[in-house]
């Protein structure tokens, strides 16, 4: 997995492709399009980093699939049940 620098670095270099030679409108759009992505996976991993609380997180033995945290279960029964019965 890349870091939030790698590819704001990325994203750097397919910047510089379309100011040093005139491209064609197909290249152009396509390094614009290469551009973004990367710079929006960089927002995205700068995002996951500073709200890594606020996400759900892999259980530490993947394999024990047995049992649910109390997130989890909540989570599930308000899904189920529906808003009327979020309160227990």
């Amino acid at each position: 997995m890349f870091s939030a620098e790698q590819y704001r670095t990325k994203a750097a270099e397919y910047r510089a492709l379309l100011s040093n030679i005139p491209r064609s409108p197909q290249e152009t759009s396509e390094f614009r399009n290469l551009e973004q992505t990367y710079a929006t996976l960089a927002e995205n991993e700068e995002w996951m980093a500073i709200n890594i609380d606020k996400t759900i997180q892999r259980r530490k033995y993947r394999d024990n699939r047995t049992g649910l945290d109390k997130k989890e279960e909540q989570v599930l029964r308000c899904m189920v049940d529906g808003p009327d019965h979020t309160a227990e």
